[in-house]
């Protein structure tokens, strides 16, 4: 036992016996045996002290003045009596009539057949009273372990809790630093990105300034010919004392002559006006969603994609719930919510039906999509206010059901919505979104599909300015585009609008506020004049497309493993990058990116052969 200080040590020993001191130091095993044999003794010794009679015993009878002998009260007892008392009695008087009953014994006596019951009583009382006594010395130590027991009970329970959190900590912290790794690649990934426009963008604007100046150069040459050394020099003086016809501004033949002037005599911007909205390219081949809030710019933003999809020869289909004839002229418009509806699920029909159709053709999908396109089956639908769809779109009946057990499906926009996302792009029946944000609970109320939403849609966000005066808010001509499976938004400019286009006919005749379109023999025309002198438009040399920093993983992955045939189903389990792995469809765009630069050859479906270098 543990003792609070050295005076609890001795008032316990002094309330304590010998015999306890000696008990509580034997081992519990012998604890029950002394237990068992002090229980054993209590009940041996009481068992004793229960049979039989302790004194000697005198039966008497009583003689009435009726001369009748009575040996018997009224409750049938005998009469007895011990023999002190009969001595006594005797002492004192003894009536006459008293005799002794003859029949109980010698003249009445009867022997004590126990005469030590007194005896054995006390020893059951001390057996019992030890066992008691131990019992309850064995009890108090089991409390006290009881104690220990719980202490212990509960350390074991905090370190298997501490080691359970240790382990989910750790657990978290792996997944942390994968995260912050995977946003390191993804950041490097993007500037490596980054750097390469910009370098591209440089080498184009030098390459522009180096023939200015060479077309420069041999205009003057040509002007000069003939001419002595002497001649040329006087030219030079007379020419830098005017403007000549052929220079421009506040441009001298030394300023064209000198480089430096190109910076200081005013800088050209590295990317040509046209190149800002390059990124309305990528808009036509991937689903799309454009989002933005009132007055950024959507519909009309939305319209000059939907030009550009009717340029490259998509058929349209605008799907806009209050939309008029009027404003869509040149596309098919289905106005009110359930015709929309009717569409949706003829959409539906017609994407199983080409599916089922690839799956007999035999063909590739390359072969296939080159199919739908000289078939004319490009279509694209257009979803505008698609923000409010849910709320009002019911799936609409089939004929061959019974109007009082039709249930539509409550899922139906959501269904509708991952088709659209994710089966559409391969049988080119593309969707472009115009929402009010980019969260699932607006689109289509399909929530927990953001991860799908991210790596499926190509997204482009319109940024609004609030008019300081009129307090409105009004397109800013800012945004910020998202490409499908990536993280990075990068910033966009918008084309500047001066009218909304309605009319999205091909043969429309321009108007007044429209600009003409210059056609191709006119802008190869131009090249040849001002970029390609001498040369003609087909002579000139492309340089090699540049793999995406995944494809030039890809396939230096392939040709560190010396594969010739590379079949994306035998190796996409071993290709990873960071320790994180890829889709089929990830992998098979990347070999896309191979095969254009020229590095490999489709030999067959996700099989491609690499060429020989």
């Amino acid at each position: 036992m543990n003792y609070l200080s050295e005076k609890h040590k001795t008032l316990s020993e002094s309330q304590q016996s010998g015999l306890m001191k000696w008990f509580g130091q034997l081992p519990m095993d012998k604890k029950a045996v002394a237990i068992g044999l002090s229980l054993t003794v209590g009940i041996s010794s009481a068992a004793m002290a229960w049979k039989g009679e302790s004194s000697d015993r005198i039966y008497f009878c009583v003689r009435t003045p009726q001369k009748k002998l009575v040996c018997q009260d009224k409750n049938n007892r005998p009469f007895r009596m011990t023999p002190h008392y009969w001595e006594q009695w005797k002492l004192e008087g003894m009536p006459s009539q008293v005799v002794r009953d003859p029949a109980m014994g010698v003249n009445g006596l009867v022997k004590a057949t126990n005469p030590y019951k007194p005896f054995w009583a006390f020893g059951g009382f001390l057996g019992f009273a030890l066992a008691g006594w131990m019992l309850r010395h064995c009890q108090d130590e089991e409390k006290q372990r009881a104690v220990f027991e719980d202490i212990a009970q509960k350390r074991d329970a905090a370190k298997a809790e501490m080691a359970a959190r240790s382990e989910l900590l750790e657990s978290c912290r792996d997944v942390a630093i994968a995260e912050v790794q995977l946003q390191a690649d993804l950041d490097l990934i993007a500037n490596e990105r980054t750097v390469d426009i910009q370098k591209a963008e440089i080498y184009a604007h030098t390459e522009i300034e180096v023939t200015q100046m060479e077309a420069t150069d041999a205009i003057f040459e040509a002007q000069t010919a003939g001419m002595t050394e002497e001649q040329k020099a006087e030219y030079i003086k007379q020419l830098r004392e005017m403007k000549t016809p052929y220079l421009q501004g506040s441009q001298t033949l030394q300023g064209t002559i000198d480089p430096n002037d190109k910076v200081t005599g005013g800088e050209q911007p590295a990317i040509a006006p046209t190149d800002k909205y390059r990124w309305i390219n990528n808009t036509i081949g991937y689903p799309t969603l454009i989002f933005g809030g009132m007055g950024a710019g959507k519909s009309w933003t939305t319209r000059e994609i939907i030009w550009k999809k009717v340029q490259a020869g998509w058929n349209i289909v605008a799907l806009d719930p209050h939309g008029t004839q009027v404003e869509w002229r040149g596309v098919r418009l289905i106005t009110g919510y359930k015709e929309i509806a009717e569409f949706m699920q003829w959409y539906m029909d017609e994407m199983r039906q080409r599916y089922e159709d690839y799956r007999k053709s035999g063909l590739t999908e390359e072969q296939w999509t080159e199919n739908l396109r000289a078939s004319g089956k490009m279509l694209s639908v257009i979803c505008e206010e698609f923000t409010t769809w849910t709320d009002n779109i019911v799936e609409p009946m089939p004929d061959d059901c019974e109007d009082e057990k039709w249930k539509p499906d409550p899922d139906f926009i959501g269904k509708w919505f991952r088709c659209a996302m994710t089966e559409s792009r391969k049988q080119l029946m593309i969707p472009l979104f115009v929402a009010h944000d980019r969260t699932m609970e607006i689109l289509a109320k399909a929530k927990g599909l953001s991860k799908l939403r991210d790596a499926a849609l190509l997204e482009v966000e319109l940024i609004a300015t609030i008019d300081p005066i009129t307090t409105e808010a009004k397109a800013s001509g800012k945004g910020a585009i998202k490409l499908p499976g990536h993280g990075q938004w990068i910033d966009i400019e918008l084309p500047k609008l001066d009218h909304k286009r309605i009319d999205f006919r091909l043969d429309k005749p321009l108007t007044s506020d429209e600009s003409a379109t210059i056609d191709k023999a006119t802008l190869e025309r131009i090249y040849e004049l001002e970029f390609n002198l001498g040369n003609k438009v087909g002579d000139t040399q492309h340089e090699p497309k540049k793999l995406s920093p995944m494809a030039q993983k890809l396939y230096e992955y392939l040709t560190r493993t010396e594969r010739i045939e590379a079949d994306v189903r035998e190796f996409k389990g071993n290709f990873k990058v960071a320790g994180e792995r890829f889709t089929v469809e990830q992998i098979k765009g990347w070999m896309y990116e191979i095969v254009g630069a020229g590095m490999a050859d489709w030999i067959g479906e996700g099989v491609i052969r690499l060429n020989q270098i």
